[in-house]
C-alpha cells in the first residue's frame, strides 16, 4: 500500500490551493514556463525591431554589394542581402532577339528561372557580344523583374579585436 501523499499550499492569483505535492510542482512549472514564453515572446519582438532597424540602416549603406558589414565597438552586424528574379511566362516574346542568349539566360521548367549568366549580365557592365546591351536591359525588364527576399543577418560578438 502507498503512503499518504504531501500536501502542500500553492498559491494562484491571490488564491491559495491545498493540492499534492507534484501538482504543486506542476502547477509552478506552468507559471514558470508560461512567464518565460512570454518574457522569449517579448525578447522576440524586440530583436525583430533591433534587426529590422539594423537591415535599414544596411540598406542605406549598400553600395551594389550583397554584402554590408556593419562594426561597432564590441560587435558587428554582417547583412547579406538575397534576391531573385520572377520571370513572366511572356519571356518567349524576347527569344528571337536575344538569340543563343535566350537560352543563356533563362532556362525552361514549369516556368522560366533566371541563370547566373542573367544575373551577370544584368548586374554589370558586360555586353556578352550584345551591341546595345542597356536596349536588352530594358527590353528583359518588360519581363523579369526582382524580387527582394529578406535579407540574412548574422550578429556575433567581436574576438581578438576583430
Amino acid at each position: 500500500m502507498k503512503g499518504v501523499k504531501e500536501v502542500k499550499k500553492v498559491q494562484v492569483d491571490g488564491k491559495k490551493h491545498l493540492v499534492m505535492a507534484e501538482d504543486a510542482e506542476i502547477e509552478k512549472l506552468l507559471q514558470r514556463g508560461l512567464s518565460l514564453k512570454k518574457t522569449i515572446k517579448d525578447l522576440d519582438e524586440e530583436l525583430d525591431s533591433i534587426q529590422e532597424r539594423i537591415i535599414e540602416i544596411a540598406k542605406d549603406r549598400r553600395e551594389e554589394t550583397t554584402t554590408v558589414t556593419l562594426g561597432g565597438i564590441t560587435a558587428r552586424a554582417v547583412v547579406t542581402f538575397r534576391e531573385s528574379y520572377i520571370v513572366k511566362d511572356e519571356v518567349e516574346d524576347i527569344k528571337i532577339p536575344l538569340g543563343p542568349l535566350f537560352e543563356m539566360f533563362f532556362e525552361k521548367k514549369s516556368e522560366y528561372k533566371t541563370t547566373a549568366d542573367f544575373k551577370k549580365f544584368m548586374e554589370s557592365d558586360h555586353a556578352l557580344g550584345i551591341e546595345a546591351p542597356k536596349k536588352a536591359k530594358a527590353t528583359i525588364l518588360k519581363y523579369v523583374s526582382v524580387k527582394e527576399t529578406k535579407p540574412y543577418l548574422k550578429m556575433e560578438e567581436k574576438t581578438d579585436g576583430k
